[in-house]
């Protein structure tokens, strides 16, 4: 069910529950018979300074088309590489039972169907070589996963918060990684999402046991979505809460010129005194301030990927943990 809310602002944003997941909601989804893209998001902050980014994009009209795969790693929110590469779509082999895919035949995504039906948690082996870069890195996922499904696009959060370790290779060198993960898949966007959408900010925030995934798109200038789900590490009860918009507060401020685009640094997030279904009341102010920010275009969009730190606080029910200069990883996509 979908509730349409008006803010203060006059404009309105649709209420959008989270739901339960199964494997297949994570497995290729895409309609061979029109323009179709998605994609396959991983990233991962790491104890030793280090963070990656992973991502494999399907582009195909039929069984026409491209996949581009890419790896970005990070040294302290700076560039270290940028990777991509492209094939043809027909060397892309996927399942549309569970994510698993392989490119040329190599196994890039692995879920791990046996962890899964023993634990019932989500397990993924990760591989993927770009020239001298390479990664492979397992994510074990800590907090349940969820999807939100609308007429337009959809999204499956997988792994709102995942423990990562494995190996980064790159410059001549292997460095052995362990930190925290996420990982997301999108599906159900076509060419025409950018001539009837201006763009969105996305994030995560990463507290101790509390997690808060975030979303602000900005469909018109009257509508939009706003969202936030908040996770908590529980093997024994239910570990996600969606937040009503009217509870949710999002702003930017100390905007600078990149690539002549207008672009915020500072952000405030909060959640204000919201009842959850359960009636766990929950609250946050996060404050996230930009260390570096990187730009890419994706066709004519302008996308930008911050390392910011984040300070505040979360509560849920009688539990608050504090942010303090922790690291968190977001982004703005500009389609005007």
């Amino acid at each position: 069910m979908v509730t349409i809310i008006q803010d203060t602002d006059n404009i309105s944003y649709r209420f959008l529950k989270a739901e339960n997941i199964v494997p297949v909601d994570d497995a290729f989804h895409g309609d061979i018979n029109l323009i179709d893209v998605e994609w396959w998001y991983f990233d991962g902050i790491f104890n030793n300074e280090y963070s990656v980014h992973l991502g494999v994009r399907t582009y195909h009209l039929k069984n026409s088309g491209f996949i581009e795969s890419r790896i970005n790693i990070y040294k302290k929110g700076k560039v270290e590489v940028e990777a991509t590469k492209k094939d043809f779509f027909s060397n892309f082999n996927i399942s549309y039972d569970s994510p698993d895919l392989e490119i040329n035949g190599k196994p890039i995504i692995k879920f791990d169907k046996e962890y899964y039906k023993k634990t019932g948690k989500w397990r993924y082996q990760v591989s993927l070589k770009i020239n001298d870069n390479e990664v492979d890195l397992i994510f074990v996922g800590t907090t349940q996963g969820w999807k939100i499904e609308t007429s337009e696009t959809c999204w499956t959060v997988a792994l709102p918060k995942a423990k990562v370790t494995g190996e980064i290779r790159f410059k001549g060198k292997t460095i052995t990684v362990e930190g925290v993960g996420y990982h997301d898949h999108n599906w159900g966007y076509s060419a025409t999402t950018i001539f009837t959408n201006i763009g969105w900010f996305w994030g995560r925030v990463n507290g101790d046991t509390l997690t808060i995934t975030w979303a602000k798109t900005m469909i018109t200038p009257e509508r939009g979505d706003l969202l936030a789900i908040v996770n908590q590490d529980s093997d024994n009860k239910k570990e996600y809460y969606s937040i009503n918009p009217t509870n949710i507060s999002f702003s930017a401020k100390k905007f600078i010129k990149k690539n002549r685009q207008s672009v915020p640094t500072e952000f405030n997030l909060q959640i204000i005194n919201a009842i959850s279904d359960d009636d766990i009341l929950v609250n946050a102010d996060i404050n996230m301030k930009t260390v570096y920010l990187q730009h890419s275009r994706i066709f004519t969009a302008h996308y930008f990927r911050y390392h910011v730190k984040a300070d505040g606080k979360i509560s849920l029910g009688s539990k608050t943990e504090s942010l303090d200069d922790k690291t968190q990883i977001m982004e703005f996509l500009s389609f005007k």
